[in-house]
């Protein structure tokens, strides 16, 4: 089944949404076991990081990601105790729509990101327009597979965005970005800034301290060590940066992770 097919049923279907929730970590809605839904589930993620088990591959996903299961495919969530992660899971009922595997997507340009949003505060309110939940969920389903199948339409960021996550541990230059989409410093500022509700500093800044958060729970590597594994070339820029977004030190922050998951 081709794009163009399955926009036709996305556009000429009524899908009904079944489940939606924002949850972290320590929400009992989690599920661990390798279980299924009867519907198209999406994921995405608002903070922390996450590996999921299928029958033959594992997703690692994490910070802006968006992960779908197809109806009934089966699926196992793992989380690595004491970090802390966020996410909005949606359940689709849609049975004509038939995706072939389960789909990660990076949000690119904070699109997706926004309808994630949209859809969930749409669900809590209790004034809602007919028809409108259908068509939001139209426009979510059909943003996320046209980046999957076609990636047209997307920003003049869609290339910055990319480049950072495949080199946030590097140091990163605006005006190697800028070249990148062939706009100006103070363009691609603003458009990125627009678009992503935060600044390149404060991007790449946020993937930097989510890897972080990983290494100080999932190793034993020195605060040094970590500081330049995850591009900060200062120690002490590092630790001032991760206490602005944890609000607490590295080593406060690794401690009080190993004391949580020794209570599980």
């Amino acid at each position: 089944m081709d794009f163009t097919e399955k926009y036709r049923i996305i556009h000429m279907g009524k899908p009904i949404l079944k489940f939606c929730e924002r949850f972290d970590e320590m929400s009992n809605i989690w599920n661990f076991t390798l279980h299924s839904h009867p519907y198209i589930e999406l994921m995405f993620f608002l903070e922390g990081t996450d590996s999921i088990e299928l029958a033959d591959m594992r997703l690692s996903v994490s910070l802006f990601d968006t992960v779908i299961y197809p109806a009934n495919c089966l699926h196992q969530e793992a989380l690595a105790p004491g970090l802390h992660r966020e996410i909005i899971c949606l359940w689709i009922d849609l049975p004509d729509l038939r995706l072939d595997e389960p789909l990660q997507i990076q949000d690119r340009d904070g699109r997706l990101g926004t309808l994630f949003k949209t859809v969930h505060e749409y669900s809590k309110s209790k004034n809602q327009i007919p028809y409108m939940m259908e068509h939001l969920l139209k426009v979510l389903l059909l943003q996320a597979l046209q980046l999957v199948f076609t990636g047209e339409g997307l920003p003049r960021i869609s290339k910055s965005v990319q480049y950072i996550h495949s080199h946030f541990t590097q140091r990163i230059s605006l005006e190697a970005l800028a070249e990148l989409e062939n706009v100006s410093v103070s363009y691609l500022s603003r458009r990125f800034h627009k678009q992503m509700d935060m600044t390149i500093i404060e991007y790449v800044n946020r993937l930097r301290i989510e890897m972080s958060k990983n290494l100080l729970v999932t190793t034993d590597k020195d605060m040094l060590e970590i500081s330049y594994q995850v591009g900060y070339e200062s120690p002490n820029y590092f630790y001032r940066v991760f206490r602005r977004f944890c609000s607490e030190s590295p080593a406060a922050f690794r401690r009080r992770c190993k004391r949580n998951a020794s209570f599980h």
